[in-house]
């Protein structure tokens, strides 16, 4: 088989097997060879074997559900990053700790999978997964102490900042106040997350040398927790190239709405949507 083909049989053992219980899938696609191994599992499941890990697992978490984040192959290995979810709502899950009793906690996880494939069959599976945050989450062990949440107000008090200081005055100097080390950055006219100090700083360079002109001014904001959601509307000049397109001149309006996650009193995710299409028409970039 193809790397393509692997890569697809992989997209169904996580479909069609882990979310949807198809126990036929291991009929039809595992080698009798096949050895599926976990650190924590004390041995490894064998051939028609793995029917029982997955029967437990879907007893345990009715809810199951497997999504594909990241896929890579090369020759007959597939590697699948995954998250996976579900409510402990079912039979007691078997880990090394013994019988955990359902107590009815949703978990969000992520894991990666070693599959080795061989003539159109499953003969391998390495997993590392984030078994200590699955216990957590459903009541096993202890969670871990949350940071503490400031005040809403104080919170607003930052996003306050990140419009009036950074967007509109270009004060790149306070990222490191108002961000996370960590900060991540999402807006769909972007195919990847902006990350770190130094990707905001090069992207918000990018945005004022197309617009040095630029002003957000915000019309609507809610805040809950360590969240802030703030809708707001931007007038602007095209004096210089954006996203490929040179200066046109135009002046521009658009509007959009940001979603912040705080953590520790600085920003940790910002989340984007805005009017791109009525953006790029304005500046030029089709009829």
């Amino acid at each position: 088989m193809s790397v393509e083909e692997n890569k697809v049989l992989v997209n169904r053992y996580y479909t069609e097997l882990m979310s949807a219980g198809d126990l036929s899938f291991v009929d039809r696609h595992f080698a009798p060879e096949f050895e599926f191994t976990n650190p924590t599992h004390t041995e490894p499941y064998r051939g028609q074997e793995f029917k029982d890990l997955v029967t437990m697992l879907r007893g345990a978490f009715p809810d199951l559900k497997f999504t594909v984040e990241h896929m890579l192959a090369q020759g007959d290995t597939v590697v699948g990053h995954w998250t996976a979810r579900g409510t402990h709502k079912g039979t007691p899950l078997k880990t090394l700790k013994g019988d955990i009793p359902a107590q009815g906690n949703p978990f969000v996880i992520d894991g990666i999978s070693w599959i080795r494939i061989e003539n159109g069959k499953f003969v391998e599976a390495r997993i590392n997964e984030d078994t200590l945050g699955l216990l957590q989450q459903i009541g096993a062990l202890p969670a871990p102490p949350k940071p503490p949440e400031l005040p809403i107000d104080l919170n607003e008090a930052i996003i306050d900042r990140y419009f009036n200081e950074l967007m509109n005055q270009g004060k790149l100097e306070i990222i490191p106040e108002i961000m996370t080390e960590g900060i991540t950055f999402r807006i769909p006219t972007l195919p990847e997350p902006i990350r770190g100090h130094d990707g905001l700083k090069a992207f918000i360079t990018g945005l004022r040398t197309g617009f040095p002109d630029i002003q957000f001014s915000v019309e609507r904001q809610i805040a809950e927790g360590n969240k802030v959601a703030s809708r707001w509307y931007i007038t602007a000049t095209h004096q210089g190239t954006f996203l490929g397109m040179p200066a046109t001149g135009n002046s521009i309006k658009d509007q959009g709405v940001d979603i912040f996650i705080l953590e520790g009193g600085k920003i940790a995710e910002i989340w984007v949507n805005e009017n791109d299409l009525g953006l790029m028409k304005q500046i030029g970039a089709f009829g």
